[in-house]
């Protein structure tokens, strides 16, 4: 871990959501997917006029979201207990089979070499997992995940000790060696992750608002 205080992120643009409490989100080109946390819908929102063209009602709450291989992938809790469970929709429709989380535990995620990256928040762990959901390999996370993005063989996630008082971090895993950094500061509650290939995107769900981003230039 880094001893000095990394910098603020650099914000690009906010975008207002349509729907309260935007969670977790997803870019697909010029498609941008975006979890309620209210309705427990999907808006999908045009990139270049930021309107609405649509909506998804997935069998539970995204708690996470992530596009890759032409497939949106999330961590759905279903039913009254909050199962959590891995959907893909594609092809217009939710998947029938589905994938339980190890341990009933899991929020946001990414794709890894074709593979699930689900972070275990409260449990501090990245878990990549097999088709059926068992544990390939796991990754130490430095604080709580509330985001995940992969670039390359690294992981960069929305971090923080204290979801409600503390400060939140963009931090690093190495997939390979599984160092852990913290890269700049993220001054806001943030929630989900997604890279587009040129910026980084989350949302700050108390204010409605999404957010693009880049890191600090020391990085």
């Amino acid at each position: 871990m880094a001893s000095a205080m990394p910098a603020p992120i650099v914000e690009l643009q906010r975008l207002p959501s349509v729907s309260p409490q935007p969670h977790s989100l997803a870019v697909d080109g010029n498609t941008v997917y975006i979890a309620s946390r209210e309705t427990e819908r999907i808006d999908l929102m045009d990139r270049s006029s930021w309107k609405k063209i649509g909506e998804l009602e997935p069998p539970g709450m995204p708690w996470g979201m992530t596009f890759g291989d032409g497939l949106l992938v999330m961590t759905c809790g279903e039913g009254d207990e909050d199962h959590r469970r891995l959907r893909v929709f594609a092809n217009g429709e939710f998947s029938h089979t589905l994938v339980a989380c190890p341990d009933d535990t899991g929020s946001h995620l990414a794709l890894y070499d074709g593979r699930v990256l689900l972070a275990q928040w409260y449990n501090k762990k990245l878990l990549l997992l097999t088709e059926d959901g068992n544990i390939l390999r796991a990754f130490d996370a430095p604080h709580g995940v509330a985001g995940v993005a992969v670039k390359d063989d690294i992981a960069y996630l929305v971090c923080t000790d204290d979801e409600d008082h503390g400060e939140y971090w963009l931090s690093t895993v190495d997939l390979q060696t599984g160092e852990a950094t913290d890269v700049a500061q993220i001054p806001f509650r943030a929630r989900g992750l997604a890279y587009d290939g040129t910026a980084f995107w989350t949302n700050h769900r108390e204010a409605d608002h999404i957010v693009t981003f880049t890191l600090p230039s020391s990085n």
